[in-house]
């Protein structure tokens, strides 16, 4: 290859500088992430959809238990792509599913084509276009340890706001043209915005190098250009190896320990705060609504937070950290019996609970390199997120109905925090010691390649 190949010019949208201002990909992230983070929000449509077709809410919610599960699987067959081939085309193909997804629910008629719009084309779309911009895309960009960790979070923030921003405006919608309407409002909003960062989303280019001194810059004269279109850290553990490393398989029992405590205990929290003492807290409903905001309002903050404490501690520190912080949030809202005990509780677990969606990617990315980070990562997230978000309140309202109090699901998911706390400060490395070492057996693999 010559060198006037090597020396590229940067890439560059409508004249911006995409290598110096790098932190436009973690934008893009937030923004994909806000637009799926909408999907929290699918409650509001309940009442309408029910009212219209005389469903049972075990059956309404279905759709979106569906749409969870497969937005997790879909992320770990995801990256595969998106390691090998770059985010564009698989997140070009997760917009088109997202806005068919919103375009077709406003055609349903049966529960079925709920299920299969709401549920299973939303969450193919939501894992394409997550996979694509957030942690693959976003720790290529950001290699420097003390940055890494601050801008995943920011990248993952709008999933933790997301439902915050679409009820009101799907509420609003829903009252002045009905819900059919406001799908295909929401399919147009998704169109725009996707659109847009379809048409941005690359990761750096191969023949450019990263220097702490310098940052970004093209290959100096004479270096060695990879031939892929998407450059590989030879000292980056691929999928394969991963799944040999036991870090890989902890990392993900670790996070479904969060989400499914989390989500077992957030999925009571509006029916609690609703409740008549003593059982309840006993607001109205639209006090109770508060609730809800605080807790939405942290749940992204949280994300950028504990990305940066991440930084500053490592990420070891920061998920002990972020665990024990969860139980004493989830022990405050067994012993709340005010509006402003049970804000209180609600906003500090949502300030866990999105660091501890940020914090996993964060530890991964350390841990295995960045190079396959879409596909082990995707794969974690399906055992923490995928089976964690799919049993996690099912298992809340069975607790709740046995033993009519919600202090069981609280109290256990307090317990399943503090034993992932234990279990990272015994089992993970610690700060500076992340980076797993390949294996020879896989060295001579790939070399040979």
């Amino acid at each position: 290859m010559s060198n006037s190949q090597n020396v590229a010019s940067p890439p560059r949208w409508l004249g911006v500088d995409l290598v110096k201002n790098r932190w436009i990909f973690s934008v893009l992230g937030l923004f994909t992430t806000l637009m799926g983070g909408a999907a929290y929000a699918f409650s509001v449509f309940i009442r309408p959809l029910e009212a219209e077709f005389g469903w049972v809410r075990a059956d309404t919610v279905l759709a979106f238990s569906v749409c969870m599960f497969v937005f997790g699987f879909v992320m770990g067959v995801g990256g595969y792509y998106v390691d090998k081939y770059g985010p564009k085309l698989p997140f070009a193909l997760g917009a088109v599913l997202m806005v068919g997804s919103q375009v077709l629910s406003s055609q349903i008629t049966t529960l079925t084509g709920l299920v299969l719009t709401y549920g299973v084309l939303l969450g193919i779309g939501l894992g394409l276009t997550y996979t694509s911009a957030t942690i693959a895309l976003t720790s290529r960009w950001y290699p420097e340890r003390e940055k890494r960790g601050l801008m995943i979070g920011v990248a993952v923030l709008g999933f933790g706001i997301g439902a915050l921003v679409a009820a009101p405006l799907w509420t609003a919608g829903i009252a002045a043209y009905g819900w059919r309407t406001t799908y295909l409002l929401t399919g147009g909003v998704f169109a725009v915005v996707l659109g847009v960062i379809a048409s941005i989303i690359q990761f750096p280019p191969a023949n450019y190098q990263f220097s702490a001194e310098k940052g970004w810059q093209p290959a100096a004269a004479g270096t060695a250009v990879q031939k892929q279109a998407v450059a590989v850290n030879p000292e980056d553990l691929t999928l394969a190896e991963a799944v040999k490393n036991g870090l890989f398989w902890f990392t993900g029992i670790s996070f479904f320990l969060t989400i499914f405590g989390g989500l077992m205990a957030t999925s009571q929290l509006a029916a609690f705060a609703g409740a008549a003492p003593p059982i309840g807290i006993g607001l109205a409903p639209a006090i109770a609504a508060t609730v809800i905001q605080a807790m939405s309002i942290n749940n992204g903050l949280g994300r950028a937070a504990w990305g940066w404490v991440s930084g500053k501690l490592g990420p070891k520190n920061a998920l002990i950290g972020v665990a024990l912080f969860m139980a004493l949030s989830l022990y405050v809202l067994s012993i709340s019996e005010s509006r402003a005990m049970i804000t209180l509780g609600a906003a500090l677990v949502g300030l866990s609970f999105g660091g501890a969606l940020a914090l996993n990617p964060i530890i991964a990315t350390f841990m295995f390199g960045s190079s396959y980070i879409a596909r082990i990562y995707g794969w974690i997230f399906f055992m923490g997120f995928g089976f964690g978000g799919f049993f996690g309140p099912r298992v809340g309202g069975m607790l709740y109905t046995s033993t009519g109090s919600y202090d069981a699901p609280f109290l256990l998911s307090a317990g399943l925090a503090v034993t992932s706390a234990v279990l990272s400060a015994v089992i993970f490395p610690a700060k500076g010691r992340e980076k797993q070492r390949r294996s020879q057996e896989f060295v001579k693999t790939t070399s040979s390649a």
